[in-house]
């Protein structure tokens, strides 16, 4: 029963659940009541490990979690207010558990991993606490402290605190620490993609860049600009939320406005394009004078509107772009004005001497960018019990039956092209 539930469940298809399979699901259940304690390793008073279940507990780490967090020179998903915001305007109200693991040194904040606990069919499971917006994982850990043994106990206490199906690890970065680690597991399933990331610390000036993209590039660039400049009052705009939260949020609520139209015409339904508590997340996570990173709106507007926008995250020693669309009307689309605006951010960013992290994707204008350096990543199922062994195995074998057909379907169309 439970492995046809799964099949259905992983299928996209509704379940029925029967009576027999809710009171097995519920005695399970019965077991995965947290029995919260400090764990140690080799029996040292010198480490230990904690989690945290309770917002209130999480907020006491605010202060440690931002020193950490600049220390370690860490990335936008990584910090507090995202944690923060994540669980008031996402995971709470969507009736999640709050699981943050924390690791100290002889008293000091080493490490911290916020995540949450949730159902998914008939499977417990535990991810990152985020938005759920196709954000990079990893753990946030001192750069001076024992990074693996840390980072092992933090796992340990995932895998005997946690009591869930399924470990899930989305777009954990090829040859880090945490990717190290899940491979010495077995029999998890994972998926693969890549993130951008323009490496400028090896350029000396801006018109080097701009030699390495190429004349035929920077011709087409201007001309697109040129075309657009001509289509009325034409500008770039850089916008600070915290400074003007008003602004702000009419901008984001543009961006949504379009990413809806543009997922209907391609047929991409990500659940974070509609959400309302994605939204809020945004809102208030942007705005929020307390962020320990700078947050900056890009944009092209054209007689006061909205061309082209892209939201970014500045970090010590890198910008996070986070989310970005574009007008979609088809006059302003031929002429590339994301591109354009690309040019505009990246000089800045430049300027202060970081690098870019584009985040998950194989998007051309990333590729093009960074010139075609990249992370991989690789997305993570590891299962914890028979019934997560069962799911992950269905799991597995629905992506490869996808990738499959779809291999099929493109076949006839390269053969009708050469034809």
């Amino acid at each position: 029963m439970y492995f046809l539930n799964s099949l259905l469940l992983l299928a996209d298809q509704p379940v029925k659940p029967t009576v027999q399979l809710k009171k097995n699901v519920k005695r399970l259940r019965s077991l995965m009541d947290l029995e919260m304690k400090a764990l140690d390793i080799n029996g040292s008073a010198d480490r230990n490990c904690l989690v945290i279940t309770d917002l209130s507990q999480m907020a006491e780490l605010e202060g440690e979690w931002n020193a950490l967090w600049l220390k370690a020179q860490g990335s936008f998903y990584q910090s507090y207010s995202v944690a923060y915001h994540s669980w008031v305007e996402i995971s709470e109200p969507a009736g999640r558990s709050l699981f943050c693991v924390v690791v100290r040194e002889k008293g000091k904040l080493v490490l911290v991993s916020p995540l949450v606990r949730y159902r998914n069919g008939p499977c417990s499971m535990v991810r990152p606490l985020g938005p759920d917006a196709a954000q990079t994982t990893d753990v946030l850990v001192d750069p001076e402290s024992k990074y693996q043994e840390n980072l092992r106990l933090a796992w340990q206490a995932i895998e005997r605190l946690s009591k869930v199906d399924i470990v899930r690890m989305p777009f954990v970065k090829v040859g880090s620490h945490l990717d190290q680690l899940i491979n010495s597991k077995r029999n998890f399933a994972s998926e693969l993609d890549i993130a951008p990331f323009a490496d400028l610390q090896d350029l000396k000036s801006w018109d080097e860049y701009a030699k390495i993209i190429g004349a035929n590039s920077r011709q087409q660039l201007n001309r697109k600009r040129k075309r657009l400049s001509e289509m009325g009052a034409f500008e770039f705009i850089e916008v600070d939320p915290v400074a003007d939260p008003t602004y702000a949020v009419e901008l984001m609520e543009w961006m949504f406005a379009q990413k809806k139209i543009w997922s209907e015409r391609v047929g991409k339904h990500g659940p974070w394009i509609t959400s309302q508590d994605y939204r809020n997340f945004m809102y208030k996570w942007i705005t929020d004078p307390n962020n320990i990173q700078m947050m900056r709106i890009y944009a092209i507007v054209i007689d006061k509107v909205p061309i082209a926008m892209k939201l970014a995250s500045y970090c010590l020693s890198h910008m996070d772009l986070i989310i970005a669309a574009f007008h979609s009307d088809p006059k302003y689309a031929k002429y590339s004005p994301g591109f354009v605006l690309d040019e505009f951010w990246m000089k800045i960013v430049f300027e202060k001497g970081l690098n870019v992290d584009f985040g998950a994707g194989n998007e051309a204008y990333k590729l093009f960018w960074s010139r075609n350096v990249k992370n991989d990543l690789a997305s993570y199922h590891i299962p914890q019990t028979l019934i997560g062994n069962t799911a992950t195995g269905l799991w597995r074998l629905k992506r490869e039956t996808m990738a499959h057909l779809a291999e099929r379907r493109k076949r006839p169309v390269e053969l009708s092209n050469a034809a």
